[in-house]
């Protein structure tokens, strides 16, 4: 993946392949600069790839069909601040095409209780959430139709460890179902307890790859610790 042309032209990815099945977890590991925002952007279709091929659910990633088994977090949720935590919710699960007042009230509220979110909240408008309040809402709002796959940037940052274990809870519930989840996070909790294996990015190319266990099987492991911090500048 390419952006721009001629001599100012950057390689944000080079030549990295994987694939990713139902009932797994794939994190995708490294600093920031090393290619994961544009892994993402790619999966979800909202950017072409330059050279090769990109295909999610049998066709090419972007489609209609394959947008509507997708649910995204990105890392900073747009809040629609006039609306309550219910009232979005729900806003996204008309989107997403879930039929009939009942069913989706019924996924509203089950989307809502997964991730924790207290029920004086579900009445509060978005204006007043915190950031934790807030990650959990989008991941209401990604998980209210249940998708196939989830794509989450990041997103147990801002939240408590009560909050992140919810979350994690949530992921599991997910595998568990058969969904497939792509995850990008610099944090190695969530890492090791989210993910069955992991690719580890540097500069647009794949430098670890394999099941996250044999990868943090070495404590002193520079390559991997080292790779999954995030840079003390920029």
């Amino acid at each position: 993946m390419t952006y721009g042309r001629g001599p100012r032209a950057v390689e944000a990815l080079k030549g990295i392949d994987f694939e990713l099945c139902g009932g797994e977890c794939l994190g995708l590991l490294g600093p920031n600069g090393s290619g994961k925002s544009t892994t993402i952007k790619l999966v979800l279709g909202t950017l072409r790839p330059t050279g090769g091929s990109v295909v999610t659910f049998g066709g090419p990633a972007g489609r209609r069909a394959a947008r509507a088994r997708t649910g995204y977090v990105p890392e900073e949720a747009r809040r629609f601040g006039a609306l309550t935590g219910r009232e979005t919710v729900d806003l996204f699960a008309r989107l997403q095409g879930v039929r009939g007042r009942a069913e989706r009230a019924r996924r509203v509220q089950e989307a809502l209780e997964a991730v924790g979110l207290a029920r004086e909240a579900w009445r509060q408008r978005l204006a007043g959430y915190s950031r934790g309040m807030a990650r959990r809402l989008a991941m209401a709002a990604a998980w209210v139709h249940e998708p196939d796959l989830l794509v989450l940037d990041e997103p147990t940052s801002g939240l408590d460890p009560l909050g992140s274990e919810e979350l994690l809870s949530l992921l599991d519930r997910h595998r568990k179902r058969g969904g497939a989840i792509l995850l990008s996070t610099h944090d190695r909790v969530t890492a090791t307890r989210a993910c069955d294996r992991a690719l580890v990015l540097a500069e647009g190319e794949v430098v670890l790859e394999g099941a996250l266990d044999d990868l943090l099987a070495d404590d002193d492991s520079p390559s991997l610790i080292g790779l999954m911090r995030r840079p003390s500048h920029g």
